[in-house]
């Protein structure tokens, strides 16, 4: 008996022109994106009008929105209704001429669930040691030769092995990014992801200082760059190691040469490189305020729409990599207070029936965790909806800044952000996020009402 994503997969498919029209069927976290033959023969609007579709967004790859949990499961109903399809590139990423945005996305995107959720644990973790903290301090409670003052605390809660726990599953995603993003970006360059590991592992190993070099020197950027140049060392190799010992010379030479140019070259100029990014980017956050905050959140929906935050991601993890925490996404997310914020005033102002049935789908995952659904299915169509939206989250990202807050982890946004927020400035980030849906709420129903819209 087939299921629902059966269904909908096979509707996609036939207002799709047919199986033959596919090259590939890929998802991220909210949205399946397929790459067609002839995106001619697709019949955009009438996928728009299916059960289950949220919104169409066509850029680098037609992107339909299904929501966060079902893309997954949509796209591999998709791939099973349509057979084996290959997983090679197109010709012309084969022949290097990719995006550059794009090519950063994927390596990076596969990272996010992992960030998410040991991020989440990691917030989680902090909340219990702010509160021992404080606790140890206030009955000024000593600590012992194996266990602080706060852990101490903990023990006597019986938190301590919990705290613990959380605190190894968190750092096991942040300890190591550099050797995850070696791996995803030898996967993106079609050469051996556990080699490209191995290079990103290079970067975290104590003995460096011998080198006069520093652990994590050169940040995620030169981990990637090296990569890269250890795809082109390994292309080289194969061309003239011997068949019969290619499995041992040519991982073991490609190791060699890539690794010494990495530590000797890559590493030193590529951490004067990130040290003026890291830097360029503080200095605009701290030197621009509130109205720095303004402008970045009333940008940060369009450039979801179009894909292009995902060029954020690297930024983001190298200010984690670097400085512990990242400004810049505390900002990013009131993109997400903005949406619900103008969702809930389409909701409450339409008369269309089905525009309500799928404010009722989006605006509890957009509260909870993302806003694409409400993004593409109710504030997009509106159309006006889009800008007070926009507007609405910069009134929040302007309070983010005055707050300066920032967060020690990225990924999903609305609660399931809260974890996330360093310092412990939880109350501060709901203050901002309630901020911004009620602005985005007051200039959706004001401007509606002034204009006569009807939705």
């Amino acid at each position: 008996m087939k299921n629902d994503y059966d269904i909908l997969g096979e509707k996609i498919i036939t207002l799709s022109g047919g199986k033959s029209n596919f090259k590939s069927v890929k998802n991220c976290m909210t949205r399946v994106r397929i790459t067609y033959v002839d995106e001619e023969k697709v019949n955009k609007e009438k996928i728009e009008q299916l059960d289950g579709v949220l919104g169409v967004n066509v850029a680098d790859t037609f992107q339909i929105i299904v929501g966060p949990g079902k893309s997954v499961k949509v796209q591999e109903s998709i791939n099973s209704l349509l057979g084996k399809l290959d997983d090679n590139e197109s010709e012309e990423e084969e022949k290097g001429k990719k995006n550059f945005l794009k090519m950063l996305s994927n390596i990076f995107v596969p990272l996010i669930p992992a960030i998410i959720a040991s991020g989440f644990l990691q917030g989680i973790n902090n909340i219990l040691i702010s509160n021992a903290k404080v606790t140890a301090m206030t009955q000024q409670i000593a600590g012992t030769d194996k266990l602080t003052p706060f852990q101490v605390v903990l023990q006597q809660d019986g938190l301590l092995k919990i705290s613990t726990l959380l605190g190894i599953l968190g750092d096991a995603t942040f300890a190591f990014l550099a050797i995850y993003v070696g791996m995803t970006a030898a996967k993106q360059f079609k050469t051996d992801p556990i080699l490209g590991a191995a290079l990103g592992a290079v970067t975290t190993l104590p003995s460096l200082s011998i080198l006069g070099l520093t652990p994590g020197q050169g940040g995620l950027f030169g981990v990637i760059f090296g990569v890269w140049l250890m795809s082109k060392v390994g292309i080289i190799l194969k061309k003239i190691v011997p068949d019969v010992l290619d499995v041992v010379l040519t991982p073991t030479f490609n190791l060699i040469i890539t690794g010494t140019i990495y530590l000797f070259g890559i590493m030193p100029i590529a951490g004067i490189l990130s040290d003026w990014l890291i830097g360029g980017i503080m200095y605009l956050l701290e030197n621009t305020g509130i109205f720095g905050g303004f402008v970045l959140a009333t940008a940060f929906p369009s450039l979801i729409a179009t894909g292009l935050h995902h060029g954020l991601s690297p930024i983001h993890m190298e200010l984690i990599n670097s400085t512990g925490g990242t400004p810049i996404f505390p900002v990013q997310i009131m993109s997400n207070a903005g949406l619900l914020g103008a969702g809930i005033a389409i909701l409450v102002l339409t008369k269309n029936q089905k525009t309500k049935e799928i404010a009722k789908g989006c605006l509890p995952t957009t509260f909870l965790a993302v806003g694409e659904p409400t993004m593409y299915g109710l504030v997009i169509p509106s159309g006006f909806g889009f800008i007070t939206a926009s507007l609405g989250a910069g009134v929040a990202g302007a309070l983010v800044r005055f707050f300066d807050i920032k967060s020690s982890a990225f990924g999903a946004a609305g609660m399931s952000a809260i974890p996330l927020m360093a310092d412990g400035k939880y109350i501060q980030y709901l203050i901002c996020y309630a901020v911004g849906v009620i602005s985005a709420f007051i200039l959706t129903v004001t401007y509606a009402k002034v204009r006569n819209k009807e939705l």
